[in-house]
This record gives structure tokens, sequence and C-alpha cells, in this order.
């Protein structure tokens, strides 16, 4: 997690330098330089310019892998310390940028003493800029860190539990509501009579999108509706003729030995041909409008074709959709009270502490009605009787908890899955309070600041930004309603807390009168507090 962070500074260093080393080098030189000094620091500055390229390149390769090597994690820890002392020279070279063009007119010998000190000042950070890069190179090379430190992560889905249509009913709490109007959605005959339809059900990580899908698979109207039925669980692998296989499997329920894509697609036509047919594909990613298309293929020899699809990304629904997509919401505190109810106390809670039942009703309103967040947390408690465990677990932070490896692996899926540019902004919201309400202007301003946004000249920074924005809306990371006119979304608090999780202690905020306990790798701050203490 920690890598995240310390990628996400460097690139923004990257970002930031290169247009700040152009206008220094042609700003700071002054009459007091001989032309081989202020060749001296042009030069520097362009071999930090070429070191800093060479670094963003590896760490854009890094950040798609997954490391779990100490010794790999330690040295990127080396790295961002550098990436701070870097950035707090790029802040001189602005500052200093601005202070030679108010002076401009002033060519006292004082002032050109100054300002050949200042140039000196600056050659002299540079080059223990330099010389910590070089170290760190060497550390590399002493610990043999190979160039292949960590599988990709788009490859690593050893620890998800693949789904299935199988569900224990008994255990499922609400979302009778949902299952009907799926079920109606699903029922609907339309009048062009198109033999191919597919609903989309989105939302965050853990929120119940596959339980509801469970529920409708296995309803009796849906039984009794439909000849052949599929679920397929899709997550990262959607492999047309991967996928295509696991189908054929899931309808006929034998064991498929094809390789070729056009035999797997015959089969499969073969299969359903007059067919009415319902296939739930759980878990999509995918935003390849072209895969979709090639995999729809064979579907057409059925009468009909219904397909029930989850996913976390707005825009995997509109590519896949021909029905409205399902926005699926989070539950009401009382029905995901009766799921802690039911994981934690087995539904006896007439012989239950009232003080642990009390305490479970705070734990429940953390969890921020995510049924995931509910279900693991009273699964932990189940078997602890002792208060003192019940308050550690609501006092302290989730993802420390037991139950965080369920939690926070759910909703990292979501993140490692992030385009690269996009990760340095979902994480810089951690800076801002649980609760804090951003105006999307606002923060696609300090994104710019940071240098996060990468322009490309053909659209300006403002409008990159609010694309930025958009995106992680899609991808169920922000919650807002991007119809009105004026903008402004939140972080679920189980979104918020994975963002501080991976930033680590670099982003910080200060609320109320507490300005103490600041950690020692502070990088963002952001002070919500009463004038007086200022």
């Amino acid at each position: 997690m920690e890598l995240g962070r310390v990628i996400s500074n460097l690139l923004s260093l990257g970002t930031k330098l290169l247009p700040a080393i152009n206008e220094f080098s042609q700003q700071v030189p002054s009459s007091s330089s001989s032309p081989a000094e202020s060749h001296q620091i042009k030069t520097e500055l362009k071999k930090l310019m070429s070191l800093l390229e060479r670094i963003k390149a590896t760490l854009y390769d890094a950040e798609e892998r997954e490391i779990r090597d100490l010794s790999v994690k330690l040295w990127f820890k080396e790295l961002r310390e550098v990436a701070y002392d870097a950035e707090d020279v790029l802040d001189e070279y602005n500052y200093e940028i601005l202070r030679a063009q108010v002076e401009e007119q002033d060519a006292s010998p004082s002032n050109s003493r100054k300002r050949k000190q200042i140039q000196d000042g600056l050659l002299d950070q540079i080059q223990q800029i330099r010389n910590k890069f070089s170290e760190i190179a060497k550390d590399r090379e002493a610990l043999q860190l190979l160039e292949e430190y960590g599988p990709r992560r788009c490859n690593n889905d050893s620890q998800i539990v693949p789904t299935s249509h199988f569900v224990i009913e008994s255990d499922i709490i609400g979302r009778e509501r949902e299952k009907k109007e799926l079920i109606d959605l699903l029922s609907f005959e339309s009048q062009d009579h198109k033999i191919i339809s597919v609903v989309t059900i989105v939302g965050t990580g853990g929120i119940g999108k596959t339980t509801l899908a469970q529920l409708v698979y296995n309803d009796h109207r849906i039984r009794q509706k439909f000849d052949k039925f599929g679920w397929v669980w899709v997550s990262n692998n959607f492999n047309v003729q991967s996928l295509t296989r696991e189908v054929v499997e899931s309808i006929t329920k034998k064991s498929c030995c094809l390789a070729n894509l056009s035999a797997l697609q015959e089969n499969i036509s073969e299969e359903i041909r007059g067919k009415k047919i319902f296939l739930v594909l759980d878990d999509v990613w995918n935003e390849s409008i072209n895969h979709w298309e090639s995999f729809q293929i064979p579907f057409i020899s059925a009468s009909l074709v219904k397909i029930l699809v989850t996913t976390r990304n707005k825009h995997v629904a509109r590519i896949m959709q021909t029905i409205p997509t399902f926005n699926l919401d989070y539950m009401s505190e009382e029905q995901c009270w009766q799921i802690f109810v039911h994981y934690a106390f087995g539904q006896i809670i007439h012989n239950t502490s009232s003080n642990l039942v009390e305490i479970g009703k705070q734990i429940v309103k953390k969890c921020g009605k995510l049924p995931l967040a509910v279900k693991s947390i009273a699964r932990i408690l189940r078997h602890e009787s002792k208060e003192e465990t019940w308050r550690e677990i609501l006092e302290s932070q989730l993802w420390e908890s037991h139950a965080s490896n369920e939690i926070f692996h759910c909703l990292q899926m979501s993140y490692s899955r992030l385009p690269t540019y996009l990760k340095p902004c979902f994480l810089y919201c951690s800076m801002f309070p649980r609760d804090y309400c951003h105006s999307v202007e606002e923060l696609v301003k300090l994104w710019i600041y940071q240098g996060y946004v990468q322009t490309n000249g053909l659209k300006s920074a403002e409008k990159i930004g609010w694309e930025y924005v958009y995106q992680l809306w899609q991808r169920s990371f922000f919650q807002g309603d991007f119809g009105k006119k004026k903008i402004e979304f939140t972080l679920h608090g189980m979104v918020h807390d994975l963002a501080r999780s991976i930033s680590g202690h670099g982003c910080y905020s200060i609320e109320g009168n507490m300005v103490s306990n600041f950690p020692e790798e502070l990088y963002h701050l952001y002070v919500r507090c009463w004038v007086k203490i200022l």
C-alpha cells in the first residue's frame, strides 16, 4: 500500500519540475554569472530532468505490480524520502523564479551577489539530490532488486474467491424490493423484439451486487421463464475465448476441451438454438466494446437471451447494457443492524449484554451502510464476549482491525484497477476529513497545482481534471449527482478509509482544537478549526 503514495508523489514531481527547469534556467542567471556558470546550472537542471524521466518510467511500471518483498518496499521508502527533498527544492525553484521576475530591474551589486549565492545554493541542492538517487540506485544493485520485482496486478486474482449461483437464502437480509424490481426488468418483453437484453447492476465493492444477482438467479419466477441457465464469474478475465468456454461449461454442465474460438462459438450457438437463456456475468471490469460485441455473436441463435451483469464501473454498464442501469444503493441502518445481529449474536439478542448491543449499533453506524463491512466485523465479534474487545474494534481504524482483510481486499481491487493517472488524484482525497463534501471545481484546481493532471495540448487542464472526477465517479469512488448544475460529491466512509490506508500518514487532517501528534511523514495537510487557534 505504501508504494502507491510513493509513486503518486514522484510522478507529480516529474510533471511539475519539467516546465520549472526551463523557466528557471532562463530567469535566474544574472549579469553576475559568467557564461560558464549559466551553462553549468542549465546542464545540471537538464540532468536532473533526465533522471526524473527515467525514474518516472520505472515507477509507472512498478505501480502495475504487486510488490510483497520487504527489501523492495524499504527501497521505495528511501526513494520516497528523496522525492520529498526534491519537492522542497522544486518549491524553492518556483519561489526564486517569481523573485527574479520582481527584482529584474534591480542591478545593484548587492542584489547581483545575492542572485549568485542563490544560483550556487541551487546547484548544491541539485547535486545532493542526484547523489541520493545514485546511492539508492547502488542499493538496488547491492540488494539484487530485479526489474521483475512483482507480478502484474491485473493478473493476480489468487486471493479472490470466485462466485457461484449457490446461496444460503436464510443468511440474506433485505434487498426484497431490489430483487422484485430486477425480476420485473428481466421479465419485461420489449416491443422491438430484441433477442439479447442486458441488465447491469452497478455499485461499489461490498454493497451486495453478487448477493442480489444470486437471489434473482435462484428465484422461481426466473427458473420458470427460461430453458437454460449459466453463471460465470468474470473478474479480470474478459478474454473472449476463455469466457466463451466458461459459458459453454456453465450452461451445458459439461467440461469443454475446445480451444478454437470459432469452434466454441459454434458449440454454444447449437446448444442454445431456439431456447430461452438466462446468463449472469459477475464482477465485470472489461471496458472494450470490441470484446463485448465479439462475445455476444453466438447468442443470436437463441429465441431469447437475458444477461444480468454486475460491475462497479458505470462505464462498463453503458458499454454492455440495453436496459437502463440498475444502481444498487446502500442498505438502511435498520437492515445493517439486522445483518449484524444475525452474524454477531446468532439472532439470540435477549441474553446479550446491553453494553455490547449499544457498542454493536455504533459499529454498524461506523460501517456506513456497507453490508460487507457489517458482516465481516460481526463474524469477528461473534466469538468475542469481552466488552473491551468490542470497544477496541469501535475505536480503531477499520483497516487496523481483524476484519480489514476481507473489507479492504474487496475495495482495493477497485483501486488496483484504476489507470495510473487517477491513483494520485484519489489518494489526495485522503487528506480531507471523512465527511468532507468536495467541490469539483475546487478539487480540480488542487489537482492541477499538485501536477496530477496530465495535459495533452488539446484540452485545458481544467477540462481534463473534470474528466478525472467523472471517471472516478464512474468507478464508484465518488458519490454525487452529475446531473446537478453545481456538482459536489463525497467519498463513502469505507472508500475514504481505503485512501487513507494506502496513503499512510502522508495525508493528514486537523479538526477542532487538536493540533498535536503530527505524523513524521506528513506531506499534505488539511486544517478545519476555529480561527482563534491559528
